[in-house]
């Protein structure tokens, strides 16, 4: 019976474990996915696209903090992640040159307004 209950346990450590690596290569894929269509489309150097991919892997793993910590309230956790999301521009900012950020800001705008 105790042998039965520690194996259970294991395989949900186990289990956890690798969903915990897996939304990680996940988050990274997406990250990578960002800063390559904006390397593409901004004509962004080797350092802007990896400082992207940087800031990309913080808010990942900011708005996994949140949802860790924010388990029973919905709305919470969505104004949480909305106000990390807020934050994706200004810390963009600094990384692009002025045309750049422009740029950016066109695009953002006209795929918010054509969804």
């Amino acid at each position: 019976m105790i042998h039965k209950l520690l194996l259970t346990c294991i395989l949900i450590i186990i289990t956890q474990l690798a969903l915990a690596q897996a939304n990680t290569m996940n988050a990274a894929q997406v990250a990578q996915k960002i800063a390559k269509k904006m390397k593409d489309s901004l004509n962004l150097t080797g350092n802007q696209k990896n400082s992207i991919y940087d800031v990309n892997m913080s808010l990942h793993s900011l708005k996994q903090d949140a949802r860790s910590q924010i388990l029973n309230n919905s709305l919470l956790l969505t104004t949480r992640i909305q106000a990390i999301e807020k934050t994706r521009d200004s810390l963009y900012k600094p990384l692009l040159i002025i045309p750049q950020y422009n740029m950016y800001k066109l695009k953002k705008r006209n795929l918010v307004s054509n969804n």
